[in-house]
């Protein structure tokens, strides 16, 4: 499979964006000088709390790009919460700071929920001067599917696409076929995926409109990246495929189950089993779904307009340019 080769034009198509001139006539018009690439503002958050494995280290890939990334993000695991928000209740924060690059990086802990991380983040730690992306990473696990409706981290991108600050939630998927080492190479594949995440963030930028915003108003990305192993078992991200453009699919990836617990009358045990193991999982139905690209092997790219809106030139635009 090819893994990146379509990738400059899928954010140009996907985004519904022009090309922005990156560079000026040399001599005899010989060689052309990219524009200098300005670092990014970029509010990090996940649902699986502020020290979750994912986060930090997309954090860093971040930083040592040279990118300026500030962190707010639950102070707990908060998975599963979807858009949800803490209402007249009592919130605390708590500040910290983390080598960023050659500076410090500011952190925030919220004792609420990935979106109340991302509105706080805007309101209180930005305020008038917003960050050019909000990125909601690396859940371990896909959210594709049903999971989409209910996942924190996708959530969290939606509610800063919501506030019209272009945003990304990303997954990394689990392979079934890895189930027997607790999933271990979705850990191994997180470096290669805060590398590809790093490298979308910059082609957005570069790919920009005269607005210079990284994606249209109120489009949020939700991007799903799979876990292919060779023939040993481990990843190997040369057999990634894609990215591909894809609609939410109608299939499951977790499916809850309520076990009473006994001798103890009115009570249950909320389980989540992944489907595919202890439980089938319904089939796709949708076409083009992002389970289906997982599945495949690809790269799965998702544009979720959050108010609603459909965009029916994004998609076909992009099927063109990605004809191989």
């Amino acid at each position: 499979m090819h893994t990146h080769r379509y990738f400059s034009l899928l954010t140009a198509a996907v985004l519904g964006l022009g090309t922005q001139a990156q560079a000026e006539s040399e001599a005899h018009d010989t060689a052309r000088a990219p524009a200098p690439a300005r670092p990014l503002h970029i509010l990090l958050t996940t649902d699986d709390g502020i020290n979750g494995a994912g986060m930090r280290i997309l954090r860093d890939t971040l930083c040592a790009a040279g990118h300026e990334v500030t962190v707010v993000a639950p102070s707990a695991d908060r998975s599963g919460t979807s858009g949800a928000l803490t209402l007249n209740a009592v919130m605390r924060t708590t500040r910290g700071t983390f080598p960023c690059g050659a500076g410090t990086g500011a952190s925030w802990a919220v004792t609420g929920t990935p979106a109340d991380s991302v509105l706080f983040g805007l309101s209180v730690v930005y305020g008038a001067q917003r960050p050019d992306l909000v990125i909601s990473v690396m859940n371990y696990g896909q959210n594709v599917g049903r999971a989409v409706n209910h996942s924190g981290t996708v959530g969290a991108a939606v509610a800063g696409a919501e506030e019209g600050v272009p945003s990304i939630a990303v997954s990394i998927g689990l392979n079934l076929a890895d189930a027997g080492t607790g999933f271990s190479q979705t850990l191994a594949a997180a470096p290669h995926v805060a590398t590809y995440v790093k490298n979308l963030a910059e082609q957005l930028r570069d790919t920009a409109g005269r607005d210079g915003r990284l994606l249209p108003d109120r489009i949020a990305l939700n991007v799903n990246y799979p876990v292919v192993l060779n023939e040993t078992g481990q990843f190997d991200a040369s057999q990634v495929g894609g990215p591909s453009v894809t609609f939410i699919g109608h299939a499951e990836v977790v499916r809850p189950t309520y076990l009473p617990v006994p001798n103890t009358p009115d009570t249950y045990i909320s389980q989540g089993p992944i489907c595919g193991l202890a439980t089938e999982c319904a089939p796709e139905t949708e076409a083009g779904a992002d389970t289906t690209a997982l599945e495949q092997g690809e790269i799965s790219m998702t544009p979720i307009a959050v108010d609603g809106t459909e965009r029916p030139s994004l998609r076909p635009l992009l099927k063109v340019r990605l004809r191989k």
